[in-house]
């Protein structure tokens, strides 16, 4: 796990209440999202199972920590005057959270998303039935603004033939039809893993900063490793459409990153029959949608960063 930055901690006690060998720390990330970082807290306000919340502030100019520190005052807070990414954010966020507060779980949840009031107790219930091979949990995520659509309902897919992942059930109308618990890759947006596995194997990859698949990474890696992923029906959060990177817009960087941190991905993890398939079928096809999307908003710089992510790999 790495990452470095001038930092200052704030309410964190050297030995905490309920920490120990069945205890839950909360790992969230926030950068200039005030509003959407206390309502997400609010909604963890009203979550009886104990846990403690680690917020981890990627250098807001907002008031974020203010805002927390004022309505919040049992969150765990810390801030870092650069932007260390998500992958690295996490890893540092959990470093420190295990030093200090000694979780056997961590949760990491994105500050998007507003929790049900059982969603920690039944994401931790499938720990204690004794599956050694059980590192991870991923919850129901539905949308926030339409709450009968599914965000995710087991995982994700990965279609390395054709350069996409895709939530499972997306965009479905919840009638129920995911609601049977099965394995999955767990993706980090609402995530329960063990403390000793997340150890292990090193946390997040920080290749994949500043943003990338490095939750689906992991959940491949845990998958290598021997261990499983479990998607839990019963825990249920909701997400805020948003798209918080280069402010929602397909900018050169964006595309380059997205690219680049593909191809990583899929070197990393796919088979060489898929690797092939992706060079023969997706990438064309992904390109030519790319310049049919892209030529019509007359954004042909995009289309070069996604050239150049691809190549620099």
């Amino acid at each position: 796990m790495q990452g470095h930055c001038i930092s200052q901690t704030r309410r964190l006690p050297a030995c905490p209440p309920g920490g120990g060998a069945d205890s839950i720390v909360v790992i969230m990330l926030t950068l200039n999202q005030r509003d959407k970082t206390v309502r997400c807290l609010s909604s963890l306000n009203k979550v009886a199972h104990p846990h403690r919340t680690l917020l981890w502030d990627n250098g807001s100019q907002d008031g974020t920590l203010d805002a927390v520190h004022e309505q919040f005052p049992q969150v765990v807070t810390h801030y870092c005057d650069s932007n260390l990414g998500v992958a690295s954010g996490r890893n540092a966020a959990a470093r420190l959270a295990i030093e200090r507060l000694a979780p056997s779980h961590l949760l990491f949840l994105d500050n998007d998303m507003v929790v049900s009031a059982d969603f920690i107790e039944r994401l931790y219930a499938p720990f204690t039935l004794g599956n050694a091979a059980l590192a991870q949990t991923s919850a129901k995520i539905r949308f926030l603004e339409d709450q009968r659509l599914l965000y995710s309902a087991g995982g994700s897919h990965v279609r390395f033939w054709l350069g996409a992942t895709a939530p499972a059930g997306h965009g479905e109308v919840d009638r129920g039809q995911h609601d049977q618990a099965t394995t999955c890759l767990a993706h980090g947006g609402a995530m329960m893993v063990r403390s000793d596995v997340f150890q292990t194997l090193d946390g997040f990859d920080p290749a994949f900063n500043p943003y990338g698949p490095e939750d689906l990474d992991f959940a491949l890696r845990v998958r290598a490793a021997g261990y499983q992923g479990l998607y839990v029906p019963q825990a249920v959060v909701f997400h805020e459409r948003s798209q918080t990177f280069e402010s929602g817009r397909y900018t050169p960087n964006y595309a380059r990153n997205k690219a680049q941190k593909w191809m990583l991905f899929m070197h990393r993890h796919a088979s060489w029959p898929q690797r092939l398939a992706f060079h023969l079928i997706g990438a064309p096809y992904l390109l030519v949608r790319a310049l049919i999307r892209e030529g019509k908003n007359r954004n042909f710089a995009a289309i070069s960063g996604l050239i150049a992510g691809v190549r620099r790999h």
